[in-house]
C-alpha cells in the first residue's frame, strides 16, 4: 500500500517520490484531520500496489511540520511523470474536488457518507448516490490536405498554437460536438470525423476526446468567432510553429499523428 497526501490541486511530495510508505505517512499526517479514499494501483518492483489518497484541507498543516517536502501543483507534474503517474495524481485531485464539492446532498440537503461498497457518497435520508463528474470535452485538428489548423487561446500563459476544444452539450454526439465547436471558434465547416484517443484532464474534471477532421471545403477561410481566441491560423505539417503542446497532451498527440501521416503519404 502507498500514500498520495492532496490538498485542493496541490501534492505533497519530496525529493524522491509522491508515494508514500504507511510509516512516512502517519508521521506526516500525526493529528491532521483528512479524509482517505482508494484512488487506484501502481506497479512498483513489479508487484501492483493499492494507491490510497488522504485529502487535507489546509497544505500548511503539513508545510510546516515536514522538512524536505514540498506541496507541488498538478500541473507540474504534467511532463516529468510517466502518463500512469500523472493519471494517479490527476485522479487523486479530482477525487479531491468531488469530495469538497458535494458534503451534503443536492436533493435534501442532508451531509453525505462515503460508501464502502462503491466509489459514491450516500444520502441516507434520501437513498440517492453521488458519483464523481466528469465533463466531456471534444478536441479537434482541423486539416485540408497536408495543412492543418492550429490556435492561440487568450487565457494560455505563452502563445502556444493548439487543436480547438470545446465541451459536449447536453443532447449532443460528439461528432455534433466537434461540427458545432469549430464552426463557432473559427468559422469552419468540417466532414470526416475521425476518432484518435481519449485523455482524462484533471483541470478540474474532464475526459478530453480527440478526433482529427477535414475541413468541408477546399478553400476554407478563418473567421474567428470565440472570443477566447486570439489567433488562428493554417500550417503546412512541415513548418508548424515552434511553439506547440508537448507530447503528453492530448492536442500534441493529434499534432504528431497527423504529421506522421502526412510524411507517409
Amino acid at each position: 500500500m502507498r500514500w498520495l497526501i492532496v490538498s485542493g490541486d496541490q501534492v505533497l511530495a519530496s525529493a524522491d517520490s509522491f508515494l508514500f510508505e504507511q510509516a512516512t505517512f502517519e508521521s506526516l499526517t500525526a493529528g491532521i484531520h483528512g479524509v482517505a479514499l482508494k484512488v487506484g494501483q501502481i506497479e512498483l518492483d513489479d508487484q501492483c500496489c493499492d494507491c490510497y489518497c488522504w485529502f487535507i484541507e489546509s497544505a500548511d498543516s503539513i508545510a510546516r511540520l515536514a522538512s524536505g517536502f514540498q506541496f507541488y501543483s498538478l500541473r507540474s507534474f504534467l511532463l516529468r511523470q510517466s502518463d500512469v503517474a500523472f493519471q494517479l495524481l490527476g485522479a487523486s485531485v479530482q477525487l479531491g474536488y468531488w469530495l469538497k464539492d458535494h458534503q451534503f446532498c443536492g436533493r435534501c440537503a442532508q451531509t453525505l457518507s462515503m460508501r464502502e461498497d462503491d466509489r459514491a457518497l450516500y444520502c441516507s435520508s434520501c437513498d440517492h448516490r453521488h458519483y464523481p463528474r466528469l465533463s466531456p470535452c471534444v478536441i479537434m485538428l482541423v486539416t485540408q490536405g497536408n495543412r492543418c489548423l492550429l490556435a492561440v487561446h487568450k487565457r494560455a500563459p505563452a502563445p502556444i498554437f493548439t487543436a480547438l476544444a470545446g465541451f459536449v452539450e447536453a443532447g449532443e454526439t460528439l461528432e455534433q460536438a466537434v461540427a458545432r465547436e469549430v464552426l463557432e471558434e473559427v468559422g469552419v465547416k468540417v466532414s470526416h470525423c475521425e476518432y484518435v484517443g481519449s485523455q482524462p484532464w484533471p483541470f478540474p474534471g474532464q475526459l478530453m476526446i480527440g478526433f482529427i477532421v477535414q475541413a468541408a471545403s477546399d478553400q476554407p477561410t478563418i473567421d474567428l468567432q470565440d472570443d477566447e481566441i486570439s489567433e488562428a491560423r493554417w500550417f503546412n505539417f512541415d513548418q508548424l510553429p515552434e511553439l506547440i503542446p508537448p507530447a503528453q497532451t492530448l492536442s500534441g498527440q493529434l499534432i504528431r499523428h497527423f504529421v506522421q501521416r502526412c510524411q507517409k503519404a
